[in-house]
């Protein structure tokens, strides 16, 4: 209960407000509703630039993964013929009559053909995915974007996988060193495809 004057709360017995005197005026009022705790807001994920070894070790995680799934098939393609035979004794102009020799050879080159195709479908597909990302870079909360930090379709996803051939072949693996000195960390795949790896942190 309440003073109607002075507004202290008063015990429902009281016949005088002891700060303002008032014999009456005591009036019933609603108990106060307690206010609630506040509640804290999770901090926002913090988005940042992905840097070299960040990337590196993603990629380590994938292709990992792909070699392995390329040894089981090329395990496969094995019996076909002896790679000491392959390797070493094969010669395609004086040896096209060992069909073995010949088979064994294609069913490589096939296998390294097929790796490819694999790699491709799978980050190109992950990558335009809503995960933004292969597997390791899921698994290290990177994403790919374009340029304006936006998802990016499959055929921008697959630009920047083919791009990575030409970063491959500058010496030195100079192509995905220059991610730890341009502005936004991109590597040399990812300016020519005009695409952002950013690393999302809470």
């Amino acid at each position: 209960m309440f003073c109607s004057q002075c507004g202290r709360g008063l015990d429902i017995t009281t016949q005088v407000c002891p700060s303002c005197g008032s014999a009456t005026g005591v009036v019933a009022g609603a108990a106060q509703t307690p206010r609630p705790k506040p509640q804290h807001a999770k901090p926002a994920s913090q988005i940042t630039y992905a840097g070299f070894w960040l990337r590196f070790l993603a990629w380590t995680i994938d292709e990992a993964m792909l070699v392995g799934i390329g040894f089981v098939i090329l395990g496969r393609f094995g019996s076909l013929s002896p790679f000491g035979s392959i390797f070493g004794n094969f010669d395609p102009l004086d040896d096209m009559d060992n069909w073995l020799d010949v088979l064994g050879f294609g069913a490589i080159a096939f296998f390294f053909l097929f790796v490819l195709l694999i790699s491709w479908i799978y980050h190109a597909a992950m990558e335009s995915s809503v995960w933004q990302g292969t597997i390791g870079k899921r698994a290290l909360g990177i994403i790919v974007t374009d340029a304006n930090g936006a998802k990016i379709d499959f055929w921008r996803a697959s630009g920047r996988f083919f791009s990575r051939l030409v970063s491959n072949m500058i010496p030195l693996g100079m192509g995905y060193a220059i991610a730890g000195f341009t502005q936004r960390k991109q590597a040399l795949h990812d300016l020519l495809a005009s695409t952002l790896v950013l690393h999302k942190t809470r």
